[in-house]
C-alpha cells in the first residue's frame, strides 16, 4: 500500500498512544486498507536535529508516499541556551529546508505543516516542578514559533493546520478551571491529551478533505475487494483481481 508519513517530535510519536486517543493511531484507522500511515515522531527533536538527521529518520524509499505531515516547533522554543532551542530565524529556515527535502525526495507527495500547540504555563510549571525541573517554555514565546510556521506555510503554498490557535480559541470557554483551560486538551501543559488529540485529528482529515480532496479516505477504495465481493474464492479469482489492477 501507499503511505501517509507523520514527521516530528514527541507529539508525533505520542500519538500513536491510543489510550490517549493518539492522533496518528486514529489517521491510522481513518485509513485503514487504504494507505498505510507511518509515525517518524522523535520525542525531543527540534528542526536542527532534524534537518541533519532527516535521511535516517525517513523511510529508505519514498515511493508511494502520498502525504507528508510535517510537525515542530514545541521543542525549538525552548529557553535559551538550553540544548533543544532553536533561534526563531533558524527555525524558519530549518523548516523550510525540510520541506525543500521532503519535496525533492517525495515530488509526488502532499505536505501539511502543524504548528506547535500552546503551553498551559501554570500547568507545565507544576509538571516540571514534580520532576524536579524548571518550566523551559512558555506559552508567548510559543505563539512566535506557530505564527512563524504559518507564515512559511502561506510562502511556501502548503495547507497548515494552526493548532496553536484552534486549541487557545478552544480553551477559552475554560477559562475559569485552575489551570485557564489548557488542562482540557493538555495532561501536562505540552503534550496533548485524549482532547487535544481529537482536535489535531479533525484539524488534519479537515485540512486534507479541502485541500487534498482526492486523499479523503471516505472516497479511497480498499487495497484489495472487500470479502463480501470475492464469490468463490478461487486462486483464479483471487489473481484476477490482482491482475486488473
Amino acid at each position: 500500500m501507499d503511505q501517509i508519513i507523520c514527521l516530528g517530535d514527541s507529539i508525533t510519536q505520542h500519538g500513536w498512544d491510543v489510550g490517549k486517543r493518539g492522533w496518528v493511531a486514529q489517521l491510522s484507522q481513518a485509513y485503514v486498507r487504504r494507505l498505510d500511515v507511518l509515525s517518524r515522531g522523535f520525542s525531543g527533536y527540534n528542526t536542527r536535529w532534524t534537518t541533519l538527521l532527516l535521511a535516517q529518520m525517513l523511510p529508505r524509499s519514498l515511493l508511494g508516499t502520498r502525504l507528508i505531515t510535517v510537525f515542530f516547533g514545541a521543542n525549538d522554543a525552548q529557553h535559551a541556551p538550553l540544548k533543544q532551542h532553536v533561534p526563531l530565524d533558524e527555525f524558519v529556515q530549518n523548516t523550510r529546508a525540510i520541506i525543500e527535502n521532503l519535496r525533492e525526495k517525495a515530488p509526488f507527495a502532499r505536505i501539511i505543516l502543524i504548528t506547535p500547540p500552546p503551553v498551559g504555563d501554570s500547568l507545565w510549571a507544576k509538571t516540571r516542578e514534580a520532576e524536579g525541573r524548571v518550566a523551559d517554555r512558555t506559552n508567548v514565546v510559543t505563539r512566535q514559533y506557530a505564527a512563524a510556521v504559518v507564515g512559511l506555510a502561506a510562502e511556501l503554498a502548503v495547507p497548515c493546520v494552526d493548532l496553536w490557535t484552534v486549541i487557545e480559541t478552544k480553551r477559552e470557554a475554560h477559562s475559569g478551571l485552575p489551570f485557564a483551560g489548557y488542562e482540557v486538551f493538555s495532561w501536562d501543559g505540552l503534550h496533548l491529551n485524549e482532547n487535544g488529540n481529537d482536535v489535531l485529528f479533525n484539524e488534519v482529515l479537515r485540512t486534507i478533505r479541502l485541500n487534498y480532496a482526492d486523499l479523503d479516505p471516505d472516497i479511497l477504495p480498499f487495497v484489495l475487494p472487500a470479502h463480501t465481493e470475492i464469490i468463490e474464492g478461487t486462486r483464479e479469482e483471487l489473481l484476477g483481481f490482482v491482475l486488473s489492477e
